[in-house]
C-alpha cells in the first residue's frame, strides 16, 4: 500500500491508494505538531503553519513564545487569549 500525504487547506489527511485497482481511501486522523491526537469535537489552534491541541498549547507558548500566562486560565480564557494575541482557534469537525 502507498501512502501520498496530502497538502490541502481543505482538507487534512492523507490518501492511501492500494494496489490495482485504485479505489483511495480517505482518512481524516490529525495530530498535533506534539504529535498529541486531535479528536472530533476537540479545541485546536492554528498560529503560523502549526497545529497545537488545546492541552498542549500552554507548554507551546511557554517553550516558544516565553509565555507561560495561560497556564492557570480556563479552556475558555486560553481560547480567547490565544485568538487575540496568536492566532485562531478551531473545533475539530
Amino acid at each position: 500500500m502507498k501512502l501520498l500525504e496530502v497538502e490541502n487547506p481543505m482538507v487534512l489527511g492523507r490518501i492511501e491508494y492500494s494496489l490495482p485497482p485504485y479505489e483511495p481511501v480517505v482518512s481524516f486522523e490529525m495530530n498535533d505538531d506534539f504529535g498529541s491526537f486531535i479528536a472530533s469535537g476537540d479545541v485546536y489552534f492554528e498560529i503560523g503553519d502549526a497545529f497545537i491541541h488545546i492541552d498542549n498549547i500552554s507548554d507551546y507558548l511557554a517553550t516558544g513564545y516565553s509565555d507561560d500566562s495561560t497556564y492557570n486560565m480556563s479552556d475558555s480564557e486560553v481560547i480567547a487569549y490565544v485568538e487575540m494575541n496568536y492566532g485562531y482557534a478551531h473545533t475539530k469537525k
